[in-house]
């Protein structure tokens, strides 16, 4: 073993500061420079052993730790060819050379295959790019989530408001049915006892209308003139009070809740016309009536009664009736006129015409125009009158679209 380390190391050879004729400067430099590079390759491995360490994470470490063997080999060269200013050590100059060189050849072979790999990893540039498109990313999937927040929150205050608003109108439909069934109930209890005093009326005022009719007719002439105007007062109140009965009766009667249906207004008019036997006196209009959805019963009892009306209240001069349809109002439903020639209703006493039991002369009973605003006000239309109080009067009847 000693001849071994002194082939390597002893001084068989001549030392290479002879190739430097042992010019002082000329090895200074040699020395000088060898012992940089020395020192340099060694602290280069350590930095690259301490970078795997500490970022284990990076891609071909091991081509890191590569260089490092080699170059901390390189330096090792440089270190005996320092030795070997003074000794001639070549065999282990050689040696390490030899290392160097295996390390240099394997460094070479793996490190061609990485470069591709190498190449395709991406730059600065695009790793920064790559960063702004991933904070713009997370910046928007951060206002995403906020807005998703905000919607959810949005809709749990709209499920719970409509939550209460259900609740609400299960309360009021509730409170709606209670309210129509006690109306109903209190329509129906008015309907009979509207019945039962008007038919409770008729014996009564049938008595006091005999009796005082015999009175007149056996006893007039004994009487006081005074009396016998007593007694005629008697008699008009009780015929007065027997009509108002029987309309009240009319009034009480009348049809609600019919079922609509298609009529011909042409037909149904002419018919009532020829009923009432004053196909003499009223004439429809051109272009004629047409056809309209409507409740057949109400209407032929609304046209009925405004032409009696129009007979009743015709005066002395010829009745004339023309009946008509207006221009189709905005509810899209139906419109008539009614006009007369008659005495026509003043101004002041036309906002009360259609109220039960006003009457402006002694020939009507006060029924027959509130019956009429009374059918057409259940389906929701109206009636209204149009009259300078002298020459006629013009009654106007609307119904919306059913």
């Amino acid at each position: 073993m000693n001849e071994f380390w002194r082939s390597i190391l002893g001084p068989e050879m001549p030392p290479h500061g002879h190739c430097y004729l042992w010019n002082e400067q000329l090895v200074f430099l040699h020395v000088l420079s060898d012992t940089l590079i020395t020192l340099s390759y060694f602290t280069i491995p350590i930095a690259l052993i301490v970078l795997v360490k500490r970022r284990d994470d990076l891609k071909f470490n091991y081509m890191f730790l590569m260089f490092a063997v080699f170059i901390f080999a390189c330096g090792t060269t440089h270190l005996v060819n320092i030795l070997n200013v003074w000794y001639g050590a070549y065999w282990l100059s050689g040696t390490i050379k030899a290392i160097t060189a295996i390390a240099s050849v394997g460094t070479a072979i793996l490190v061609w295959p990485l470069i591709p790999k190498a190449l395709a990893l991406p730059s600065n540039a695009q790793l920064v790019e790559l960063n702004n498109q991933l904070q713009n990313e997370i910046a928007e999937n951060r206002r995403k989530q906020e807005e998703v927040e905000r919607l959810s929150a949005d809709l749990q205050s709209l499920v719970t408001q409509r939550t209460e608003e259900l609740a609400e109108a299960r309360l009021n439909k509730t409170l709606l049915e209670k309210t129509n069934e006690s109306l109903s109930n209190s329509n129906t209890a008015l309907e009979e006892f509207s019945r039962a005093s008007t038919e409770g009326f008729v014996e009564p005022l049938r008595v006091i209308d005999v009796y005082s009719k015999r009175l007149q007719e056996r006893a007039g002439q004994e009487l006081s003139e005074e009396s016998r105007q007593w007694l005629s007062k008697v008699r008009e109140a009780s015929s007065q009070a027997s009509r108002l009965n029987a309309g009240l009766q009319r009034y009480s009667q009348l049809p609600l809740n019919e079922p609509v249906e298609e009529l011909s207004l042409d037909s149904l008019v002419s018919r009532i016309i020829d009923d009432e036997a004053m196909a003499d006196v009223v004439s429809i209009q051109p272009p004629g009536l047409g056809t309209a959805v409507l409740p057949g019963g109400t209407l032929t009892l609304v046209i009925r009664e405004l032409l009696r009306n129009a007979k009743r209240f015709s005066g002395q001069r010829p009745l004339r009736v023309d009946i008509g349809r207006l221009p189709d109002p905005t509810t899209g439903g139906l419109a008539l006129f009614v006009r007369d020639n008659g005495r026509g209703i003043p101004a002041a006493q036309q906002k009360r015409v259609f109220a039960l039991f006003e009457q402006f002369h002694s020939e009507g009973e006060g029924v027959g125009l509130a019956s009429i605003r009374r059918l057409v006000s259940e389906y929701g239309g109206r009636v209204s009158v149009i009259s300078d109080g002298e020459s006629g009067s013009e009654f106007r009847v609307e119904f919306p679209l059913l």
